[in-house]
C-alpha cells in the first residue's frame, strides 16, 4: 500500500489591523488529530502572544480574548486595545503496523499510511475601559475558534501482487481503491465580556459566548480495480450547531509581583439540524435524511498564577491548569448511547523575558490529556517573540506538538483478496505531529 497527502507608519499599522480583523471574521478552520475529529480539537489558538507562552491566559491579560481565558482580567486595560491574528498549521499523520517474518518474529513497524495537510485559524479581540476610579468598567468583545473539527485522511489501496503488467495476473501496484475521509468546520465563539474592581486588589468579570458552527464529514471509497461489482460509495454528514455558554472569572492582585486567576465556564448545550446522505453503486442506493442533532459540552474550570520576579529586565512566569470533565459530554446523534470519554487536564507553562529595547522573548510548554483515549496525550513546546510595528506590537509564535495513539483502521482492508494478501492487525499506531506558526497584531490607543 502507498499513500500520500500533501517600525512602520501608523497608516500601515491600521491596514494591517483591518486585514487581521477581516481574516478573523472569515472563520477559517483549524485542524487536529484523528482522535479529536468528533467533538473538536483541544489545542485551541488564542493569538500568538498567548500561544508562545504555552497558551496561558487565566492569570494574565490577553486583550479582548481574555473573554475566553478569564474575563476578570479585562480590568487591566486602561484605554482601548484591539487584537487580530492568523495561524497556519501543518499536520503530519503516520500510521504503522508491526511487520513479522516467516518465523513470526517482529522485524519493524511498517508505515501503511502517511498524510500531510495544511489549515488556517484566526482570532480577534477588542477591549475598552469606560470611566475611572472605583466605578470603572472594562468591556471586551472577541471572536475565536473554540473547537476545530477539521481532519483529512487519504489512502491509495494497491495490489501487492508480485506479477508485472501483461502477465495475465493482477498487476503489481495496481490501484485497487482510493479511500478518503474529510472533516471540516469549527465551533466558533462570539463573546461579550465585562469586568470591574470590587476592591483595590480583587476584580470580577463575566463573559457570554454565542457558539456556532457546522461540522461536515465525508467518507468515500472509489473502487478502481474493475474486478467484480463496483463497491464505490460516499457518505456525508452535516451537523449545524449553535448554543450559549458563560464564563465567570476572578482576579486577585496579591502584590506587584503576583497575580492569581480563577475562571469557571458553564456547560454548553448546542443543537441544530443533522443531515445525512448516502450514495452507493452496488447495489445502487441513495438516501438523504435530516434529523435533529446536538452536542452538550461539559463545563470547565481554569486556575493560574503570574509571577514577576525582581529582575532588572521585566520577566513574567505563568502557570495554570484547565480541567474539563469530558465524561459528562452528551451526544444527541447517538440516540440512547453515551460516548466513552475521559476527563482531561490541560497543564500550561509560560515565560516572557523583555530585553533593554523592549523586545520580548517567550517560551512555553503544554500537556493535554486526550478525552478520546485514556492512554494518549498531546505535548507541545512553544516559542515566540515580538516587535514594535507602527502604533502596535507584532507578535509571532511557533508550536510543535505530538500525539501518539493506537486506533482502529478508518477503512476495512479486503479479505480473501489475491490470496488474502491484505493481512492486518485490527488497529494501527498513529503518530500525529503538528507544527503551527502564528502572527498577531495588538494596538493600544
Amino acid at each position: 500500500m502507498k499513500t500520500s497527502k500533501y517600525s512602520f507608519p501608523s497608516g500601515v499599522a491600521a491596514v494591517v489591523t483591518a486585514a487581521l480583523i477581516s481574516l478573523a471574521l472569515t472563520g477559517a478552520a483549524g485542524a487536529g488529530p484523528q482522535v479529536t475529529t468528533t467533538y473538536g480539537d483541544q489545542f485551541s489558538w488564542m493569538g500568538a502572544e498567548a500561544a508562545a507562552m504555552g497558551g496561558t491566559g487565566a492569570a494574565i491579560y490577553r486583550g479582548g480574548l481574555s473573554n475566553v481565558f478569564n474575563p476578570a482580567f479585562l480590568v487591566v486595560e486602561t484605554g482601548k486595545r484591539i487584537d487580530g491574528g492568523v495561524l497556519l498549521t501543518q499536520d503530519h499523520e503516520d500510521r504503522f503496523q508491526p511487520l513479522f517474518d516467516s518465523f513470526d518474529s517482529w522485524v519493524i513497524d511498517a508505515a501503511i499510511a502517511s498524510n500531510r495537510t495544511h489549515s488556517w485559524q484566526s482570532g480577534f479581540g477588542f477591549a475598552r475601559r469606560v470611566g475611572s476610579g472605583p466605578r470603572a468598567v472594562s468591556f471586551g468583545v472577541s471572536l475565536a475558534d473554540r473547537f476545530p473539527f477539521a481532519y483529512s485522511f487519504s489512502e491509495e489501496l494497491r495490489n501487492p501482487s508480485p506479477y508485472p503488467p501483461g502477465s495475465g495476473q493482477p498487476a503489481r501496484d495496481m490501484l485497487v481503491a482510493m479511500r478518503e475521509r474529510n472533516v471540516t468546520g469549527t465551533l466558533h465563539a462570539l463573546s461579550f465580556g465585562a469586568a470591574t474592581e470590587t476592591s483595590e486588589n480583587v476584580s470580577i468579570g463575566a463573559a457570554f459566548h454565542y457558539n456556532f458552527g457546522t461540522r461536515r464529514e465525508s467518507v468515500s471509497s472509489m473502487d478502481l480495480d474493475n474486478a467484480g461489482t463496483n463497491d464505490s460509495y460516499r457518505n456525508t454528514d452535516e451537523l449545524k450547531l449553535s448554543g450559549v455558554s458563560a464564563t465567570a472569572g476572578l482576579r486577585a492582585h496579591v502584590n506587584e509581583r503576583l497575580d492569581l486567576g480563577f475562571a469557571v465556564e458553564s456547560s454548553l448545550k448546542t443543537s441544530g439540524n443533522w443531515r445525512r446522505q448516502h450514495v452507493a453503486l452496488s447495489p445502487a442506493a441513495a438516501s438523504d435524511t435530516t434529523l435533529s442533532g446536538s452536542y452538550d459540552y461539559p463545563w470547565c474550570a481554569r486556575a493560574g498564577l503570574a509571577f514577576r520576579p525582581r529582575n532588572e529586565l521585566p520577566t513574567v512566569f505563568t502557570l495554570e491548569i484547565e480541567y474539563r470533565p469530558w465524561s459528562e459530554l452528551r451526544d444527541g446523534t447517538l440516540a440512547d448511547t453515551t460516548p466513552i470519554l475521559q476527563d482531561a487536564a490541560d497543564v500550561r507553562l509560560g515565560v516572557e523575558h523583555r530585553f533593554y529595547n523592549g523586545m520580548p522573548l517567550r517560551f512555553g510548554f503544554r500537556h493535554i490529556n486526550s478525552y478520546a483515549d485514556r492512554d494518549a496525550g498531546m505535548t507541545a513546546f512553544t516559542a515566540g517573540t515580538g516587535m514594535k510595528v507602527g502604533e502596535g506590537n507584532l507578535s509571532a509564535s511557533v508550536e510543535l506538538s505530538k500525539l501518539t495513539a493506537v486506533l482502529t483502521h478508518q477503512f476495512p482492508y479486503p479479505v480473501n483478496y489475491f490470496g488474502n494478501a491484505f493481512v492486518t492487525d485490527p488497529s494501527a499506531r498513529v503518530e500525529s505531529t503538528s507544527f503551527r506558526v502564528g502572527v498577531s497584531y495588538a494596538m493600544e490607543f
